[in-house]
């Protein structure tokens, strides 16, 4: 990121929710869809793992970011060599969600140093990328 700032590049964030994880939705014993590979990769262990961990982000919500969902594209959206982000979109609601956070209302230094004591690096390899 310092090198992209030190350059004038932009960056482009893409999948910001890791899978739908960071969305808060997807809990212990959430039931993927049939044919759904998150299901190979968010196993019920993992689900249990990352619970505690995406639970403990609720107390930096806030009304310009009322979900994770929210949360999560603000902090990419902090960082100053962030041009833009690429969120998964389902339905209209969410891609209207989405762009609601795009308000241009970004989080504190204070704000983004706190949750710099919640970054989770889990080394989940995808299934596919197994071998």
């Amino acid at each position: 990121m310092p090198a992209a700032q030190t350059h004038n590049v932009g960056i482009i964030v893409r999948v910001p929710f890791e899978e739908g994880l960071l969305t808060g939705e997807l809990t212990p014993g959430y039931r993927f869809a049939p044919g759904d590979w998150r299901a190979e990769w968010l196993t019920p262990e993992r689900l249990a793992t990352a619970a505690p961990r995406v639970e403990a982000l609720k107390p930096f919500l806030a009304p310009d970011r009322p979900t994770l969902a929210a949360l999560t594209l603000k902090f990419c959206l902090s960082h100053p060599a962030v041009s833009t982000v690429i969120p998964g979109m389902r339905s209209v609601a969410r891609v209207e969600a989405n762009c609601a956070v795009s308000d241009g209302i970004l989080l504190s230094d204070a704000e983004l140093e706190a949750l710099k004591g919640h970054a989770f690096v889990h080394g989940w390899v995808y299934p596919w990328a197994q071998g």
